[in-house]
């Protein structure tokens, strides 16, 4: 019988994904502060993108911003803004 490993809780966090929601974040201020009508997020990695894209829009859509994802074969980029 092999020895029980302790399973982290909470569980960790890819530090990438953190990354990215961090710059999506200082993209939603950007723009809902007037310092920015639109923030190109670029060179996030398909796996960063897929993992990350559901929540950085819902925080975008609750501050009225537009959120678009682009994806291209070697990677994705998102747009925050403008407002509507």
């Amino acid at each position: 019988m092999e020895p029980l490993a302790p399973i982290p809780f909470p569980p960790a966090t890819d530090a990438a994904e953190d990354a990215a929601l961090n710059e999506v974040d200082v993209a939603i201020a950007l723009v809902a502060y007037g310092a920015a009508v639109r923030v190109r997020i670029a060179g996030l990695t398909a796996a960063v993108a897929e993992a990350v894209a559901g929540i950085a829009a819902a925080r975008a859509g609750t501050m009225g911003l537009r959120f678009v994802v682009e994806r291209s074969p070697h990677g994705a980029t998102f747009t925050v803004g403008p407002r509507g």
